[in-house]
């Protein structure tokens, strides 16, 4: 996103009339539709949630409207993922210029980050290495149990700021930790034979994913994260994955699919697009991981691994 953009759009806002909330309604914006989804799952219709990264795009590169500036401005509370994945979300703050929305002492401001065991932490940081994220991996959502986390960040933000409603907040925490315990055993029952198989990833969206359900990441189409594939790469990949056996390739359906294609046609591999963000797929959190599991489950039985 080009700053200088950004600001030439926000000049518009003096002609744009303030969207309209909910009345009565606590007014949550959220970064993306997975922690809209999740907030809808602790407050339920006590708020009016408007999220800004559209499903079906890569967050990494969101720009944000004036319609986005003025939800926000105008809301009671900003929910967000933290560390350093929406690197739109402090231009996007800037504008909106309200210091209880800004972290990490924001008082109306949830960061979802907060209690979550972080995956690749890097050691050192270099333009070398690519678009690489400086407080670990953060796409954290896609392990469901992180899910819990970021439901009871949710239930104590809202409970904080609105202490007359905790009780009901708690309440349905406790409803959506249940649900969620159930899924997972159902989850786990799906991947179970398929443990310890290798797959290959577009982006390096999937480590917390892999890792809950105990898949191998072999490597990643992406050389580097952000830097597009070469063809010495590409035949880098084959040879792993020809080697290690694997016969899944996973992709984002905002990633392009020649390389992918490409990849599997020499190597007998199945190619699955699996959704990042709840939205994608019809339904909620719980939804989101209910498909890319059937998904993932047909891929590894096109590729001859079987119950």
């Amino acid at each position: 996103m080009k700053t200088g953009k950004f600001l030439m759009a926000l000049m518009g806002l003096l002609a744009v009339t303030s969207p309209v909330w909910a009345a009565g309604k606590i007014k949550v914006a959220t970064t993306t539709s997975t922690f809209a989804s999740l907030v809808k799952e602790i407050a339920k219709d006590k708020a009016d949630v408007y999220f800004i990264a559209s499903p079906n795009r890569d967050i990494h590169f969101i720009s944000p409207t004036p319609k986005d500036v003025m939800k926000v401005k105008a809301c009671d509370v900003f929910v967000h993922a933290g560390l350093d994945l929406e690197a739109w979300r402090v231009p996007l703050l800037d504008a909106v210029g309200r210091l209880d929305l800004m972290g990490p002492v924001g008082e109306r401001q949830l960061d979802m980050s907060k209690g979550i065991s972080l995956l690749e932490v890097p050691t050192s940081l270099s333009r070398a290495q690519g678009d690489i994220h400086a407080f670990g991996n953060p796409h954290y959502w896609l392990d469901p149990v992180n899910g819990k986390i970021i439901a009871e960040n949710i239930a104590e933000g809202l409970s904080r700021i609105y202490p007359q409603d905790a009780d009901f907040f708690q309440k349905n925490l406790q409803d959506f930790e249940r649900r969620m315990d159930e899924k997972m055993k159902d989850w786990e029952n799906w991947v179970s034979p398929y443990k310890g198989a290798g797959v290959v990833t577009y982006h390096n969206s999937w480590p917390y994913f892999t890792e809950r359900f105990g898949l191998v990441t072999l490597t990643h189409v992406e050389p580097k994260p952000g830097i597009p594939p070469t063809p010495k790469h590409l035949q880098e990949i084959v040879q792993i994955m020809n080697e290690k056996k694997g016969k899944v390739i996973i992709k984002e359906v905002f990633h392009e699919g020649r390389a992918p294609q490409k990849i599997a046609k020499e190597t007998g591999a199945t190619v699955v697009t699996l959704a990042t963000e709840t939205g994608e797929v019809k339904g909620d959190y719980a939804a989101l991981f209910d498909e890319n599991i059937h998904r993932l489950v047909e891929a590894f039985q096109k590729g001859g691994l079987t119950r």
